[in-house]
């Protein structure tokens, strides 16, 4: 948990604290609560500005853009490490990615097409490829079962690629009865795939979607099948089960970092209109975002940092709102807040995860919020305020 005062968070807002602790106890439970030879994917698209923290915690860094490719060559991270993921390759930016890392990596395949140019890039540079093949769950990412077969027998006579493993991801927040279903069902896929192929240290990466709870008022149900403790054992007796693969790397993102992140937003107005009060923060839905939330009906977890110190009883409950011109810009409802002025900050947790990237940020052309890494209680600007006016406009 983050200690912040008013005093630290009072000058520069709306902003975003991530913070390293947080991480590291994340990471660490992880570790403790999966079998040792399993290893740790951070799925950077989570929050891409964690992927310097990232790079000493985790076994690999997934990039599913060239503009994430780009962060982490900005970040030094090793090319070895990265695994080549996302939609829409194109021959330009795959050879320009194995120019860089000099084929170092692993890239997936998510169609005949994927297989196509990768086997051009890699024939072009001189240099062998690890690839694996991303099996779609029914979305339109990767491929199913006929076509995947169809693929690796190309890649299995393909020059430049080495096929070293499968790839899976079905999406976020899952119950653990359709997480025991799908590893059921990667064992039975995994089992015919090195049997067809006479294949030898076969990997999964795989993607379980384990639950975050976000908002105070989910039920207790929810929130034991949210339990981070739970989830983990449970996870780590069904990979214990598994003999296709010889390795399994398990991929993360909203796992891993939603409890490191911190949104601050000012209090800029307030007001009681027919009985319903109402403040106006600095901030918005365009910066602060959490799945599941609608219209502002759940209840994130919050704290009111105060200016001044106040012990009066509070007896309204308080919509908070952000700064754009729309009333769908709620970020909550119904919340109670002790005698909130304007000035005060408002604290949200549990947006280490996807808030900073996923909202609609360019509406009403409102800045971009400053963001911060808090390590040892030393605190980084990694972004100042960046105003968003130029990109709204006739370049």
């Amino acid at each position: 948990m983050l200690n912040m005062n008013y005093a630290a968070l009072s000058v520069n807002t709306p902003a975003y604290y991530f913070n390293v602790e947080d991480i590291k106890e994340r990471v660490s439970l992880i570790r403790e609560k999966l079998s040792s030879n399993i290893e740790l994917c951070f799925a950077m698209k989570a929050n891409p500005f964690l992927v310097s923290v990232m790079d000493s915690f985790v076994d690999h860094l997934e990039v599913c853009s060239p503009g994430e490719y780009e962060i982490c060559t900005r970040n030094n991270i090793l090319p070895g490490k990265i695994i080549v993921s996302g939609v829409n390759k194109t021959v330009d930016s795959v050879t320009k990615i194995m120019e860089y890392s000099k084929g170092c990596g692993t890239y997936t395949i998510e169609s005949m097409l994927h297989f196509e140019l990768l086997s051009k890039a890699a024939a072009k540079l001189g240099k062998k490829i690890d690839v694996i093949i991303r099996l779609s769950s029914g979305n339109q990412f990767g491929v199913d079962k006929d076509e995947f077969l169809s693929i690796a027998d190309k890649v299995m006579e393909a020059d430049y690629l080495n096929l070293i493993g499968l790839h899976y991801y079905s999406g976020t927040q899952k119950k653990f009865k359709k997480i025991s279903s799908e590893l059921l069902m990667l064992e039975e896929f995994g089992v015919m795939l090195k049997e067809r192929y006479k294949l030898e240290h076969f990997l999964l990466e795989y993607g379980p979607g384990l639950i975050v709870s976000y908002f105070e008022n989910d039920s207790e149900k929810d929130k034991e099948q949210a339990n981070p403790c739970r989830q983990l054992e449970k996870l780590n007796v069904e990979l214990s089960k598994m003999s296709a693969y010889d390795h399994i790397t398990i991929e993360l993102g909203r796992f891993l970092t939603s409890m490191c992140g911190y949104y601050v937003t000012k209090i800029m107005d307030k007001k009681v209109n027919n009985e319903a009060a109402f403040v106006i923060a600095d901030g918005g839905i365009h910066q602060l975002g959490y799945y599941g939330q609608m219209m502002g009906m759940k209840k994130p977890y919050i704290t009111l940092l105060k200016k001044d110190e106040d012990k009066s009883l509070n007896d309204t409950k308080w919509t908070i709102c952000g700064s754009l011109c729309t009333v769908n810009d709620v970020i909550t409802r119904d919340v109670d807040l002790t005698n909130p002025q304007i000035g005060d900050i408002l604290l949200f947790e549990r947006c280490g995860g996807y808030s900073v990237t996923e909202g609609m940020s360019m509406f009403l052309s409102r800045e971009l919020p400053y963001v911060y890494l808090v390590s040892d209680g030393v605190v980084k600007e990694l972004r100042s305020k960046i105003e968003t006016n130029v990109f709204n406009s006739e370049a």
